[in-house]
Protein backbone atom coordinates (compact mmCIF):
# COMPACT_ATOMS: atom_id res chain seq x y z
CA UNK A 1 0.00 0.00 0.00
CA UNK A 2 1.30 3.34 -1.30
CA UNK A 3 1.75 6.81 0.41
CA UNK A 4 -1.46 8.99 -1.07
CA UNK A 5 -1.96 12.34 -0.47
CA UNK A 6 -4.90 14.02 1.00
CA UNK A 7 -5.94 17.23 -1.32
CA UNK A 8 -7.83 19.27 1.63
CA UNK A 9 -4.21 18.28 3.92
CA UNK A 10 -2.10 21.60 3.97
CA UNK A 11 0.96 21.25 2.33
CA UNK A 12 3.11 21.97 5.34
CA UNK A 13 1.29 18.64 6.66
CA UNK A 14 2.21 16.76 3.56
CA UNK A 15 5.90 17.33 3.87
CA UNK A 16 6.15 15.88 7.58
CA UNK A 17 3.79 12.82 6.64
CA UNK A 18 6.27 12.15 3.05
CA UNK A 19 9.30 12.87 5.09
CA UNK A 20 7.74 10.18 7.86
CA UNK A 21 6.85 7.67 5.20
CA UNK A 22 10.19 8.06 3.71
CA UNK A 23 12.42 7.31 6.49
CA UNK A 24 9.69 4.33 7.40
CA UNK A 25 10.02 3.03 4.10
CA UNK A 26 14.16 3.02 3.90
CA UNK A 27 14.10 1.32 7.42
CA UNK A 28 11.54 -1.45 5.68
CA UNK A 29 14.11 -2.08 2.50
CA UNK A 30 16.93 -1.67 5.58
CA UNK A 31 15.24 -4.78 7.37
CA UNK A 32 14.26 -6.75 4.63
CA UNK A 33 17.56 -7.33 3.73
CA UNK A 34 19.50 -7.81 7.24
CA UNK A 35 17.03 -9.48 9.01
CA UNK A 36 18.65 -12.00 7.46
CA UNK A 37 22.00 -11.65 9.24
CA UNK A 38 20.61 -10.67 12.85
CA UNK A 39 20.87 -7.04 12.54
CA UNK A 40 19.02 -4.38 13.31
CA UNK A 41 18.41 -1.31 11.00
CA UNK A 42 20.70 0.54 13.74
CA UNK A 43 23.67 -1.90 14.06
CA UNK A 44 23.65 -1.98 10.78
CA UNK A 45 24.02 1.36 9.81
CA UNK A 46 26.99 1.23 12.66
CA UNK A 47 28.65 -1.22 11.19
CA UNK A 48 28.66 0.75 7.75
CA UNK A 49 29.54 4.07 9.50
CA UNK A 50 32.44 1.83 11.01
CA UNK A 51 33.50 0.76 7.40
CA UNK A 52 33.75 3.68 5.85
CA UNK A 53 36.00 5.33 8.22
CA UNK A 54 38.31 2.64 9.41
CA UNK A 55 39.01 2.46 12.95
CA UNK A 56 37.53 5.63 14.83
CA UNK A 57 35.84 7.29 17.50
CA UNK A 58 32.20 6.82 18.59
CA UNK A 59 32.12 10.70 17.75
CA UNK A 60 32.94 10.10 14.27
CA UNK A 61 30.24 7.73 13.95
CA UNK A 62 27.95 10.09 15.79
CA UNK A 63 28.72 13.08 13.12
CA UNK A 64 27.26 10.61 10.09
CA UNK A 65 24.35 8.85 11.72
CA UNK A 66 21.20 10.33 13.48
CA UNK A 67 21.44 9.10 16.91
CA UNK A 68 22.11 10.07 20.03
CA UNK A 69 25.32 9.31 22.27
CA UNK A 70 23.65 6.61 24.45
CA UNK A 71 21.98 4.93 21.62
CA UNK A 72 25.21 4.47 20.02
CA UNK A 73 26.80 3.08 22.56
CA UNK A 74 24.01 0.57 23.21
CA UNK A 75 24.52 -0.87 18.92
CA UNK A 76 27.92 -0.52 20.06
CA UNK A 77 28.06 -3.14 22.89
CA UNK A 78 25.54 -5.24 21.27
CA UNK A 79 28.00 -5.35 18.29
CA UNK A 80 30.81 -6.02 20.61
CA UNK A 81 28.82 -8.96 21.88
CA UNK A 82 28.75 -10.20 18.81
CA UNK A 83 32.75 -10.05 18.04
CA UNK A 84 31.96 -7.86 14.75
CA UNK A 85 33.61 -4.70 16.81
CA UNK A 86 36.15 -4.14 19.26
CA UNK A 87 36.36 -1.26 21.63
CA UNK A 88 40.07 0.05 23.10
CA UNK A 89 41.66 3.07 23.82
CA UNK A 90 43.32 5.61 22.43
CA UNK A 91 46.83 5.49 22.25
CA UNK A 92 46.83 9.64 21.70
CA UNK A 93 43.95 10.15 24.28
CA UNK A 94 43.23 7.65 26.89
CA UNK A 95 39.73 8.70 27.73
CA UNK A 96 38.82 8.36 24.47
CA UNK A 97 37.89 4.75 22.87
CA UNK A 98 38.30 3.89 19.71
CA UNK A 99 35.89 1.41 17.76
CA UNK A 100 37.33 -1.18 15.47
CA UNK A 101 36.11 -3.56 12.71
CA UNK A 102 37.01 -7.57 13.72
CA UNK A 103 37.49 -9.42 10.89
CA UNK A 104 34.65 -11.40 11.28
CA UNK A 105 32.78 -7.77 11.49
CA UNK A 106 34.75 -6.29 8.21
CA UNK A 107 33.01 -9.24 6.19
CA UNK A 108 29.50 -8.53 7.55
CA UNK A 109 30.38 -4.23 6.87
CA UNK A 110 31.26 -5.09 3.93
CA UNK A 111 28.04 -6.66 2.80
CA UNK A 112 26.18 -3.61 4.57
CA UNK A 113 28.09 -1.38 2.26
CA UNK A 114 26.74 -2.66 -0.57
CA UNK A 115 23.27 -3.05 0.53
CA UNK A 116 23.72 0.62 2.06
CA UNK A 117 24.80 1.68 -1.92
CA UNK A 118 22.31 -0.05 -3.33
CA UNK A 119 19.07 1.63 -0.87
CA UNK A 120 21.01 5.24 -1.55
CA UNK A 121 21.30 4.71 -5.07
CA UNK A 122 17.89 3.63 -4.98
CA UNK A 123 16.09 6.47 -3.06
CA UNK A 124 17.13 9.06 -5.79
CA UNK A 125 16.92 7.29 -8.97
CA UNK A 126 15.20 10.02 -11.18
CA UNK A 127 16.57 13.19 -9.33
CA UNK A 128 19.30 15.29 -11.35
CA UNK A 129 22.42 16.36 -9.08
CA UNK A 130 20.88 19.62 -8.91
CA UNK A 131 17.77 17.92 -7.58
CA UNK A 132 19.67 16.27 -4.89
CA UNK A 133 21.65 19.70 -4.07
CA UNK A 134 18.19 21.23 -3.79
CA UNK A 135 16.52 18.67 -1.61
CA UNK A 136 19.67 18.13 0.96
CA UNK A 137 19.96 22.42 1.58
CA UNK A 138 16.16 22.27 2.11
CA UNK A 139 16.17 19.58 4.43
CA UNK A 140 19.21 20.98 6.13
CA UNK A 141 17.31 24.33 6.61
CA UNK A 142 14.26 21.88 7.72
CA UNK A 143 16.58 20.46 10.68
CA UNK A 144 18.16 24.01 11.63
CA UNK A 145 14.39 25.23 11.96
CA UNK A 146 13.84 22.46 14.34
CA UNK A 147 17.12 23.39 16.34
CA UNK A 148 15.63 26.76 16.56
CA UNK A 149 12.61 25.99 17.71
CA UNK A 150 13.68 24.07 21.23
CA UNK A 151 15.35 27.42 21.46
CA UNK A 152 12.48 29.97 20.93
CA UNK A 153 9.97 27.52 22.59
CA UNK A 154 12.00 24.57 24.49
CA UNK A 155 10.26 21.41 24.94
CA UNK A 156 9.25 22.19 28.81
CA UNK A 157 7.85 25.20 27.90
CA UNK A 158 5.06 23.42 26.28
CA UNK A 159 4.69 20.64 28.53
CA UNK A 160 3.78 23.68 31.43
CA UNK A 161 1.46 25.02 28.74
CA UNK A 162 -0.28 22.24 28.03
CA UNK A 163 -0.35 21.32 31.65
CA UNK A 164 -1.91 24.59 32.64
CA UNK A 165 -4.43 24.46 29.61
CA UNK A 166 -5.65 21.01 30.74
CA UNK A 167 -5.98 22.15 34.33
CA UNK A 168 -8.30 25.52 33.51
CA UNK A 169 -10.62 23.31 31.05
CA UNK A 170 -11.24 20.33 33.30
CA UNK A 171 -11.01 22.51 36.29
CA UNK A 172 -8.85 19.63 38.15
CA UNK A 173 -5.58 18.51 38.14
CA UNK A 174 -3.30 17.22 34.79
CA UNK A 175 -1.73 14.29 36.27
CA UNK A 176 -5.94 13.15 36.96
CA UNK A 177 -7.11 13.34 33.63
CA UNK A 178 -3.83 10.88 32.72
Amino acid sequence: MGFMTNQSMSKQAQVGLLLAAVRRRQRQAVEARVSCLGLSTQQFWVLEAVFKHGECALGDILATLPMDQPTASRVLSALQERRLVEMASDTADRRRRCVRLTAQGTRLAQHCATIAKQIRKALLVGFSQKDIETLGDCLTRMVANLDRLDVVAPPDTVKTSVRALAKTRSGGSYRARL
